[in-house]
């Protein structure tokens, strides 16, 4: 039974403070743009080498090189810029909101350097991550250009479309679609799958996570999304759960939430074992994935650690599983 991550990775530990010491400097002006950019790629192979030496099987780069989820976006497509800060939905983190000028713009290249340089350095299955367009239009925060949310989100979709073909081009197969608005706002899901049918236009395998809070209501409807993958918490809210009973309406791999990422409890090996004995009444083994519930940049790294190493565990436990 396969591992995965979703999400950022903690971008510092006790032992291991580089990136923030050189993004100060780099602030005070002591360190230019290539020192900066070495560094990053020091801390991206860093986290890379943490997932693999945990035993997960397909990674990602940790997305050390991003201050938020919407970040590079908002930072580098044509007629958008970051923001005011704004808390990033029911967590103690913030994200600059995006504000869009003018006709979003993208030639496709923004996260080819970065997944390039990682998968230079990985070993194992490595996968890209981009935004979901459902949540860059709804967390921005001004729009001169689109008149509607329907607008806007069709237009971020056409930017990110712009992105995956780079990525397809860059060696990418699979892709997180990371989309917590559309858990947030479900009522929006019609909305989401018409974005979503423009993504797949691109030709990658997608995975779409919608997390933060419970899918249950909706999952029937993600199951007609034109995705490979779809990941589902059920663990870290008390409704979570109540999913399990309705993955069997899905045809995807389904990537099952089993960690929380937002709680320092570390959970043990026979609680993850049942809720995947529990899923696998309704999906067979060989279309589950375990993984944690979002990103784990949430928790201390030592405890990140801790939890990396009960998924794999699991994993391994219950691997045989049927």
């Amino acid at each position: 039974m396969k591992t995965t991550v979703v999400g950022a990775y903690p971008k510092i530990s006790d032992e291991h403070q580089d990136l923030r010491r050189a993004l100060h400097k780099y602030d005070r002006g002591e360190l230019d743009q290539p020192g900066l950019e070495r560094v990053v790629d020091d801390t991206r192979a860093w986290a890379i080498g943490e997932l693999e030496a945990a035993g997960i099987d397909v990674i990602n780069d940790g997305q050390v090189d991003r201050d938020d989820l919407l970040d590079p976006f908002a930072g580098s497509w044509g007629n958008c810029e970051r923001g005011p800060l704004e808390r990033f939905y029911d967590n103690n983190t913030y994200f600059r909101q995006p504000v869009i000028k003018g006709p979003i713009e993208s030639d496709g290249r923004l996260l080819v350097t970065p997944f390039t340089r990682a998968k230079a350095i990985a070993t194992r299955e490595l996968k890209a991550s981009i935004v979901g367009p459902l949540t860059f239009a709804t967390l921005t925060a001004e729009d001169r250009q689109y008149k509607t949310l329907e607008a806007r989100v069709r237009a971020v979709a056409g930017a990110l479309t712009h992105e995956l073909r780079g990525l397809r081009t860059a060696g990418a197969t699979l892709v997180d679609v990371e989309e917590p608005a559309l858990s947030a706002h479900p009522e929006q899901v019609d909305l989401a799958r018409a974005a979503f049918d423009q993504l797949a236009t691109a030709g990658v395998d997608l995975a779409l996570y919608p997390y933060f809070f419970p899918v249950d209501r909706i999952i029937e409807k993600l199951a007609a999304f034109p995705v490979a993958q779809i990941g589902v918490d059920v663990r870290s809210r008390d409704s979570s759960s109540r999913a399990i009973e309705q993955l069997g309406a899905i045809r995807h791999t389904v990537v099952l939430g089993v960690v929380d990422a937002r709680n320092t409890r570390v959970e043990t090996a026979r609680e993850i074992g049942e809720l995947v004995e529990a899923a696998l009444k309704h999906v067979s083994a060989d279309h589950l994935w375990l993984s944690p519930t979002t990103g784990l940049e949430y928790l201390p790294h030592d405890v990140a650690k801790k939890k990396l190493s009960a998924l794999a565990d699991a994993a391994r436990v219950t691997g045989g599983v049927r």
